[in-house]
């Protein structure tokens, strides 16, 4: 009896995990070739949008990952897209327009920095807006129901570099979740380049507001503190030397008073 028992409650337990298991399943829809997320247009609906780099396209997709739009980005000669952001309708226009906003870079091997540029663009191709030096832009919703977009420009032909942060009025609305949560630019670490690195790296940085120093702390892949180096309000961007350190993978953030930035990842090969 027991013995029965015990087989029929086996039974129901394998039974009972088999069919959490299968509740449980993560089911891969389909891939893309380029990296790509979701937006919400108020008019078409949800879509998905990549970014195709070799093309300088925009390519955005149904739900059903069908082919919905290409958008071609007007990208010159020696230059490459860096990032496609705010596919969005009635954000920059309010004339159900759908909108981007792409960001693309050059490299002087000259004197060794980068030259980045935005666009603000309607699907046409007709440019709303360029932002001369712009790496990042970002867009907020405020509590009194206007919509801004915050620019960092940088200038890295010269040291140290300069940064100039725009602010814009929108006319429209952002109905999606931002981006990134920024305030005033401190929320988040800007990239570091080149990255990979080898002989020396530069590494964007915008302090906390009414903050005038902090450091930034270099760690190992494992969490050991390498080195710390002090930042100023004075400054946009910090040069490291790196070819001293060993090859493989760091994580880096900046420290200030009360505040700690999110980590980024640097590669020296």
């Amino acid at each position: 009896m027991n013995r029965i028992f015990a087989i029929t409650a086996g039974f129901i337990f394998l039974f009972i995990f088999h069919n959490i298991n299968v509740s449980a399943q993560i089911t891969l829809e389909t891939t893309y070739p380029s990296s790509g997320t979701y937006t919400t247009l108020p008019i078409s609906g949800t879509k998905f949008y990549i970014m195709d780099v070799v093309n300088s396209q925009c390519k955005i997709y149904n739900q059903n990952h069908t082919l919905w739009k290409t958008i071609n980005l007007s990208v010159p000669a020696n230059n490459f897209l860096y990032d496609i952001k705010y596919v969005s309708e009635n954000l920059f226009t309010t004339d159900n327009s759908l909108c981007l906003a792409y960001i693309y870079y050059s490299y002087n091997e000259t004197g060794q920095y980068y030259t980045y540029n935005a666009k603000i663009i309607k699907e046409n191709g007709t440019i709303l807006r360029s932002i001369t030096g712009c790496q990042y832009l970002y867009v907020h919703s405020l509590a009194d129901g206007s919509t801004k977009m915050v620019s960092y420009s940088f200038n890295y032909s010269i040291f140290p570099s300069t940064i100039e942060t725009g602010v814009f009025d929108l006319a429209g609305t952002y109905v999606s979740n931002p981006e990134v949560p920024v305030n005033n630019g401190a929320d988040y670490l800007p990239s570091a380049f080149p990255n990979p690195a080898n002989v020396e790296v530069m590494i964007p940085y915008v302090l906390p507001e009414q903050t005038q120093s902090g450091r930034l702390v270099l760690f190992d892949i494992n969490g050991k503190n390498i080195n710390s180096w002090p930042l100023d309000g004075k400054n946009s961007s910090l040069r490291i030397p790196t070819a001293s350190y060993p090859r493989g993978t760091y994580l880096y953030h900046i420290e200030a008073e009360n505040y700690r930035s999110v980590s980024g990842k640097l590669i020296l090969q």
